[in-house]
């Protein structure tokens, strides 16, 4: 397995979210955003349940590409979600895909690269009003359609935001966008990852890390408002998953 490291840029852990589609010449279209993160045993996928559900679709006609280069989507195996149990709790929106480590290594053309949840997550709760955090994600009005090669392109976005607080629902948070990029809707960044550069020390030197706190579920570009889940959820919801 290969985790998030020093050799990657924080951002390539975001992915667009893709669907499979029966048209004969534009077989994969997409709108979203998601994540990868990994354990000490697997690789995960992760998104808002509503990126997927809003669509009519299931998991199975998801496709996700494991960077910008590869030709062969990530082969899935096993998918989580949290229980409702009747109630529509902003941190129940969650989707989680495990990824087969086998077929991915049998078949897959390209690195996969994970946000290690031992090492590179931080709950949000511990953020102080103020903080500086950095959202990572596929805004829709940036998708084109290359008529040419009759392919989906993505532009990944990375937005400057203002931790604001909690916003008194379990587990969720508001960030402000504070960033020199301009969007007219926030359309397509449900499931943006949402990072935190903290100081760490590493042979005696400073360096910034990018660790993530949270999920991007919605937003207005009006308000410039944006509310995301802790990254402890995430992290509690896969550690469930193999415990």
């Amino acid at each position: 397995m290969t985790s998030n490291g020093p050799k990657y840029p924080f951002d390539e852990v975001a992915r667009p979210v893709c669907f499979a589609h029966d048209d004969p010449i534009y077989s994969i279209w997409a709108k979203g955003s998601s994540f990868l993160c990994t354990s000490a045993r697997n690789f995960y996928w992760v998104t808002a349940a509503h990126v997927v559900d809003n669509h009519g679709v299931n998991a199975a006609s998801v496709r996700v590409f494991p960077s910008d280069q590869a030709t062969i989507s990530l082969p899935f195996d096993e998918q989580y979600r949290i229980k409702s149990n009747g109630s529509a709790d902003d941190y129940k929106d969650l989707l989680i895909l495990r990824i087969n480590d086998d077929e991915f290594h049998a078949h897959c053309d390209t690195p996969l690269v994970g946000q290690d949840i031992e090492c590179g997550f931080l709950p949000a709760e511990v953020l102080t009003q103020g903080c500086e955090l950095w959202i990572v994600g596929y805004a829709a009005e940036n998708n084109y359609i290359d008529y040419d090669d009759a392919k989906v392109h993505h532009t990944r976005t990375v937005m400057r935001a203002i931790y604001q607080g909690d916003n008194h629902f379990d587990f969720c948070h508001v960030a402000k966008i504070e960033s020199s990029i301009v969007l007219s809707s926030f359309d397509g960044l449900s499931g943006s990852p949402v990072f935190y550069f903290m100081t760490a020390r590493k042979g005696g030197n400073e360096i910034q890390e990018a660790v993530l706190v949270g999920m991007l579920l919605r937003g207005g570009a009006e308000s410039d408002l944006v509310h995301f889940v802790s990254a402890g959820v995430i992290r509690r919801a896969i550690e469930l998953t193999i415990a």
